[in-house]
Order: structure tokens, then sequence, then C-alpha cells
């Protein structure tokens, strides 16, 4: 398994029909990247009876601000680009290692996925909806610590069953999150008219199909019929990293332990010419030595 060079991108969202009455609708986009990889997690195997996914996902926010898409005027038929800041995540996907190696086996692959909210303004405020995107951002965590604590060796992937369940309790929290922070004043004030979801998605990509791709870019789209009628269009796009060949390696070791058998030789050299040096220099003084003590002295006049 490759490690993975990595880029996902939501590209533009597509009206089919603004559904907004009278006027054109103003959307604005809520989203969360998230990977599990062996940046972050390993799959403890040291116990057989009991083996479990170990660490954290990696999380990556992104600004949900109204009116983050750029606009404030769609109509059907339009398409609005997605901006890098909230539509992009570039990363490296690593397999998950194992603790101990099973069967053969010492890694596996994670997933990374996306998870999209996308919304419809009204008459929310600004602090109102800036509250239903931190809890956009706590709930993504805690749902995906749940979801990490029920994958093990043999249940490496959530089902779609998993990820539908964790998509309808995002998007309830985001709702109620809104909802519970909206006055009666402010609500009186709006007509009743808050701001609306049209929708929301977990994109999920497995690091086994994204290899399977061999660099060629994988579409997606996901379409919610509510609030009028979106469709969100985005490719994700993983180039593998190839690692050393094992042959390479080996022959690269070879070299290094013929190398240090080399450097051996000639240390040992190098001690005995030291050796060398150091008696000739002792043998020299001695003799200086003996001169000195031989020696007459000239008597003068």
């Amino acid at each position: 398994m490759l490690d993975l060079n990595i880029e996902f991108k939501l590209d533009r969202i597509h009206c089919h029909d603004e559904g907004d009455g009278p006027g054109n609708a103003e959307p604005y986009l809520w989203s969360v990247f998230f990977k599990v990889d062996g940046d972050t997690t390993v799959v403890n195997t040291d116990d057989l009876s009991h083996v479990y996914l170990q660490g954290p996902p990696t999380v990556m926010t992104t600004p949900g601000n109204h009116g983050n898409l750029g606009t404030s005027d769609v109509d059907e038929g339009d398409d609005v680009g997605v901006p890098a800041i909230i539509g992009e995540y570039r990363t490296i996907m690593k397999p998950i290692p194992l603790t101990t190696p099973v069967l053969g086996k010492s890694e596996i692959g994670g997933m990374i996925g996306c998870i999209v909210v996308l919304m419809e303004e009204d008459n929310t405020s600004d602090s109102d909806a800036a509250r239903g995107h931190e809890r956009l951002d706590s709930t993504v965590r805690d749902k995906l610590a749940e979801l990490l604590g029920t994958l093990s060796i043999s249940n490496p992937e959530p089902t779609q069953e998993d990820i539908d369940r964790m998509t309808d309790q995002i998007g309830s929290a985001v709702k109620d999150a809104i909802k519970d922070g909206v006055s009666v004043i402010e609500w009186l004030l709006g007509f009743g008219n808050m701001d609306d979801q049209i929708g929301s998605a977990v994109l999920r990509f497995s690091h086994g199909e994204m290899q399977a791709a061999a660099g060629g870019a994988i579409p997606f789209s996901r379409r919610w019929k509510n609030e009028g009628d979106w469709e969100l269009f985005g490719h994700i796009q993983a180039t593998p990293i190839s690692r050393p060949d094992s042959k390479c390696c080996e022959e690269l070791k070879r070299k290094f332990k013929e190398l240090e058998r080399t450097l051996a030789i000639h240390e040992k050299r190098l001690v005995k010419i030291e050796a060398d040096i150091d008696a000739q220099a002792k043998g020299f003084a001695s003799a200086v030595t003996r001169a000195k003590a031989t020696t007459i002295p000239i008597k003068r006049g």
C-alpha cells in the first residue's frame, strides 16, 4: 500500500431551482474535511482478542460565514464556484500501521472525507449562524470519534448505514443549534423566515479506492431537492508516492556493509601507522639524548 498525495476539491454548486419564491437565493456552504490514516492512528493488534483503532482523526475546519460563496444572487440555472478556502483540502495520506503484524499484514488503508452542509440565507443573524457552524465542527469531531470506535481490522471501513446515520445526526445538530440560538424577537423581526438547511452529506473515500484509481480523478456529486433543487459537484485525485524498491534497498544495505568493512580495515591501518610513528618518534628522542651525553666539549685558547 502506497502513500497518496491527495487533492480534494468541492468545485461548484448548480442551482436547478432556487426555490426562494420572489427574488433570488443566497446560499452559503459549511465544510469540514477529515482523514483517518497513519499520520495520527494505528491499529493496536498486540492482543488479538481486542483489536482496535487507536488515535484521533485529522480534522480541518473552514470558514462558515454568511456569504462565503461570494454571491447573494443565485437564480435557476446558475453555477456558483466554491472558493478554495472552504472547498479545497490537500494532504498526504498514509497507510495505518499495525502495532504487531497479523498474517503477514503490517498495515491497512484508512479513509478521507468531507462533511458538507448547504444553507440558504434568510433572516438568521450572523451570530446565530456562527453558533450553528461551531456546533458543526464539534459534532463532526464527536461523531467521528464514535465511528472510529466501531472499526477494527475485520471491519476497517464504516458501512453506508453508518454514514447515513452520521449525516442525519450532524444535520440535526446544526438545525438545533441555529434554532435554539434564535430569540423570539429575532424570529418576529425576521417574520419567522430563518435560514434554511438545504441539505447535508458525508463524502467519503477509502485508501484502496483512491489507490486503485492510479492517479485519475474521481468525480462526485450530491443533489438535494429541498428549498429548491441544488447539486454540489467536486472531485478527488490521489497521486501515488512510490516507495523505494525492496531490491534497491537490499542493494543499498549491501553497499553500506561493504563500506563499513572497508572503513574498518582502513581504521586498523591508521592505528598501526600511528603506532609506528609514535615508536619512531620515541626512538629519535632517545638517539638525541644519547648523542648529547657523549659529546666532548671543545676547549678554546
